[in-house]
């Protein structure tokens, strides 16, 4: 009877699998028809904007004003986007001696940074559908 009663469950378990959504981003003002823009995606507070922390990364060479990306399966959760159009191709954001970028950069929900780099909450979208969002580079 156990038996039968841990199969079932089992079997209700893997039954279902968590919706997949969307996520299309098209970055705008991109101004310098060089490099490539790169992306990256986190799903949690503790490693947003840590290099090798992101949860998905993207990357496409910069052909147009405009460069559209398309995040595939994306399960329900909280999502924040960091972007940066690397120029100079060396697959890093140069930033001047006080921290703040020398390539054009953006962030979900068109967060602009005063004093200090952005938190996850600042920048956090919430995916629970298809959805598109736009980010305009900041230089």
């Amino acid at each position: 009877m156990n038996y039968l009663l841990f199969l079932f469950i089992s079997l209700y378990n893997f039954s279902f699998e968590a919706e997949k959504f969307d996520l299309k981003i098209t970055v705008t003002n991109v101004k310098t028809q060089k490099g490539s823009v790169e992306v990256g995606i986190f799903n949690n507070e503790k490693s947003f904007l840590l290099k090798g922390k992101e949860y998905r990364t993207g990357s496409k060479v910069v052909t147009n004003d405009t460069i559209v990306f398309v995040l595939k399966d994306l399960t329900q959760d909280d999502y924040a986007i960091s972007l940066y159009q690397d120029i100079n191709s060396d697959k890093k954001c140069n930033l001047n001696f006080i921290g703040i970028p020398t390539e054009p950069y953006g962030f979900s929900n068109n967060f602009k940074p005063k004093f200090s780099k952005p938190t996850f909450n600042d920048c956090k979208i919430e995916i629970n559908n298809n959805k598109s969002i736009m980010i305009k580079l900041l230089d």
